[in-house]
């Protein structure tokens, strides 16, 4: 996989653009990314991507910001709609992009494989005030998704370099709908971060997994955190959008302030055999156990394992290694 972002511009012909445009109108009402901590099994009661939220906080923290968590979790709780996922279509309009020939052959270029499987595409909005801390996306292994286990603790498994040989190589990439104040895409090597504007109908192609990267604060790093609550809802208005709780509206948004993008994501395979492969569903304690005799090989756990959640903050304070300069993204 290279692990540098392919560049777009223009991204996609006119009439393809429409079509997308036109999606991202017809899935609304868009749905909160966040509705609420992980109820269930293991590492229930963090949230979906708590390493992001946690190192988010901590860097606004450490920069001087005080700021409640609710409002720092107003700002990176985007509102999402999909149209793909886990290569199931829940839109039949979007298959001539879940598979137009730009996304599948800038994959190819990213990922160095041949074979190449669509397996997601969903619009994220971000309204002013909203940023997305730096993180890498949820990654896959074989017979382990998202699915069944915390897109937090994959990422774990990713970084811990435990599991490399049963990842999946995923390219994805990230087309701008919208040209908005801010919310640039920020994305990082060993060289520190690079920026990319959001202009309409250009898109940045990367294999996000490895690469880490974020959103710049729309609406520029003053702006204040939007009023956003699990169960609100945001759907287009005209020229512009309303977030809504319930039938009250909280608040409208005029074109040019928010920041529209689509995210498309592919498995990249070496040849048809590998893709077409069946490979079961894993369970999860054995993951869980191999991280914590990892933990205890570095000295860093004794004694009983402790309860998920505090070994579940644990695994991502010893694997996820954040840029060093990944503090005020904004």
């Amino acid at each position: 996989m290279s692990s540098t972002p392919l560049l777009l511009d223009p991204a996609l012909p006119a009439d393809d653009l429409a079509l997308l445009d036109a999606l991202v109108q017809q899935r609304a009402p868009y749905r909160c990314y966040v509705e609420g901590p992980i109820l269930e099994g293991f590492g229930a009661g963090l949230v979906r991507r708590h390493d992001a939220l946690l190192h988010g906080i901590r860097t606004h923290v450490a920069a001087g910001v005080e700021e409640s968590m609710e409002d720092a979790s107003a700002r990176s709780n985007l509102f999402r709609g999909v149209f793909a996922e886990e290569g199931q279509v829940h839109e039949p309009a979007c298959r001539p992009l879940l598979h137009h020939p730009v996304f599948l052959e800038a994959a190819r270029t990213v990922g160095g494989l041949p074979v190449i499987e669509p397996t997601m595409l969903y619009a994220n909005v971000l309204l002013p005030g909203q940023e997305l801390f730096v993180h890498t996306d949820t990654p896959e292994f074989a017979g382990l998704s998202k699915g069944h286990v915390p897109e937090w603790l994959l990422v774990v498994m990713h970084h811990s370099g435990l599991f490399d040989a049963d990842r999946l190589a995923i390219a994805g990439g990230v087309t701008f709908l919208s040209a908005c104040a801010g919310g640039a895409f920020r994305w990082w090597d060993a060289q520190g971060p690079h920026d990319v504007p959001p202009v309409r109908n250009t898109a940045v192609q990367l294999d996000a997994d490895v690469t880490f990267h974020g959103v710049g604060r729309v609406g520029g790093p003053q702006a204040p955190a939007p009023l956003v609550r699990p169960g609100h809802t945001l759907s287009p208005q005209g020229d512009g959008w309303t977030l809504a709780d319930g039938d009250r509206p909280v608040a409208t948004y005029g074109p040019g302030e928010v920041r529209v993008s689509v995210q498309w994501k592919a498995r990249c395979w070496t040849d048809e055999a590998a893709r077409d492969a069946v490979v079961p569903r894993r369970p999860l304690g054995p993951v869980v156990d191999r991280l914590e005799a990892d933990l205890r090989d570095r000295g860093l756990l004794v004694g009983p394992r402790p309860d998920d959640v505090t070994l579940g903050l644990l695994l991502i304070d010893t694997y996820v290694p954040f840029p060093a300069e990944s503090a005020g993204i904004a």
